[in-house]
């Protein structure tokens, strides 16, 4: 006799298979498939911060433990909830690619302590907002969402580039050879794999690309295993590691720009999951999930963390095996913890060759990309105000990636906030649809209001 916990033979897509509790070995094996689903994407964010700012291998190995403890912790709110924080999903939560830019931005220019004075508020920011975020959803259709994802994902691209080449043209070794050549192999491992291989063999080919081409470049003598075994087994990063925070409005204002877009997708996120499961979600279960990517944005201040949202590469996950309970999900955040407070983990990632991060970074953000065109292409270009905004959002957005110093003229106020193209390709595309679209969206509501 089947057991009814796991029974097989509930109506697909039953609401009630959220609250189901698997037997402990399978919740186990579940919550490990959740996490290896989501590493790459948690552990590429903090090697590519801290190497893009220029950090030793011993505080990127710090920042890749306090991601993976801040990610597991945000997993638990999503999945088994607290008071008001946490939607009760199958969900994990990560640190967000999005945020990459903004951290890089104002790390070079304004140190890290002004990166998280910044997160600080602006994921408070984030808490207040959420119950009242449909009422800005407007402010984002598809036509700006999709315009400012595949903004991201673009301008996100060269950072890759520059961790395979070198940030400095002028050196000698810029481009090495050996370099190109072991990212251009990583790049074609994750093509092998993907095609060889299906199910989470398949989903996994970024992170097994990634562990053979680091171990090929370690084998070459392109970087370092030597720091792996110095240092404790288990320990934390206290908190404001790197000093007092800073408050800087421009780049708290930068901060909340990728804030708002994360909202949406987060929403996106909430929806899709809903339909997977079969429990339809409404205002109040979409705020308790971004209420969590707030606050562990907020604590990411004090604990020194990222930008964490909430992800959506695992709804596939839970489509493919049919497992619609919540709580293997929690094993994968318990999972996560972890590995978060084992350190030599942390020192492996960091100990990673560049080129092969860069390689997945640039595959990672082609994703991102292409998760913008795929939002674009449901929107009607062939009226002249979209594909407006879509052309003038993304030529402006795109200019500090191909002239840095376009704008370095300006004051250094209004340099730091138009120095990221995210930013201003953001706010453009929200102003033109704003002036194309707001007078019909207003005739339109007039229209249909019933008459008096």
């Amino acid at each position: 006799m089947v057991d009814n916990e796991f029974d097989r033979s509930a109506p697909p897509n039953s609401a009630a298979d959220v609250d189901e509790r698997p037997p402990f070995l399978a919740m186990l094996l579940l919550g490990l498939q959740h996490t290896l689903v989501m590493y790459a994407g948690v552990v590429v964010v903090p090697i590519v911060v801290g190497t893009s700012i220029g950090l030793s291998d011993t505080e990127l190995a710090n920042l890749v433990s306090i991601d993976l403890i801040l990610a597991g912790i945000g997993t638990l709110l999503q999945a088994l909830g607290f008071w008001k924080f946490g939607i009760r999903m199958p969900l994990v939560v990560g640190a967000a690619a999005s945020g990459i830019v903004p951290m890089v931005l104002v790390g070079q220019s304004q140190g890290l302590a002004t990166v998280y004075g910044s997160l600080l508020v602006a994921g408070l920011v984030w808490i207040v907002v959420a119950p009242y975020f449909s009422m800005l959803l407007r402010l984002f259709p598809a036509v700006v969402t999709g315009t400012v994802i595949a903004l991201i994902g673009l301008t996100l691209i060269p950072v890759g580039i520059r961790l395979i080449a070198g940030s400095d043209s002028s050196a000698a070794d810029y481009g090495r050879l050996s370099h190109i050549a072991l990212a251009a192999a990583t790049m074609a491992l994750m093509v092998i794999f993907r095609r060889l291989f299906r199910g989470l063999l398949g989903q996994l080919s970024i992170l097994a690309a990634l562990v053979v081409g680091a171990i090929v470049g370690w084998a070459t003598g392109i970087g370092s295993l030597t720091e792996i075994g110095s240092g404790p087994i288990v320990t934390v990063m206290s908190p404001f590691h790197f000093g007092a925070l800073q408050f800087h409005v421009p780049s708290i204002l930068l901060f909340l720009v990728i804030v708002f877009v994360l909202m949406v997708e987060g929403a996106g996120q909430g929806l899709a999951v809903g339909e997977v499961v079969g429990k339809p979600l409404g205002p109040t279960e979409i705020a308790r999930l971004l209420r969590v990517d707030g606050l562990m944005t907020a604590v990411s201040g004090v604990f020194n963390g990222f930008v964490y949202t909430t992800f959506g590469q695992n709804i596939g996950l839970i489509a493919l095996t049919g497992v619609r309970s919540r709580f293997p999900v929690a094993i994968g955040g318990v999972i996560l913890l972890v590995l978060g407070l084992v350190q030599p983990v942390g020192r492996i990632a960091a100990a990673i060759p560049e080129p092969v991060i860069g390689a997945a970074a640039i595959v990672t953000f082609g994703a991102l990309t292409v998760a913008g065109m795929q939002i674009l292409a449901r929107v009607d270009l062939g009226r002249s105000s979209n594909l407006m905004i879509v052309m003038l959002s993304l030529g402006v957005g795109l200019v500090p990636a191909y002239a840095p110093r376009f704008y370095h003229q300006l004051p250094a106020f209004a340099e730091m906030f138009f120095k990221s193209g995210v930013a201003t390709g953001t706010v453009l595309a929200l102003v033109l649809n704003v002036v194309f679209h707001a007078r019909r969206r207003s005739a339109s509501d007039t229209a249909s209001a019933p008459a008096p």
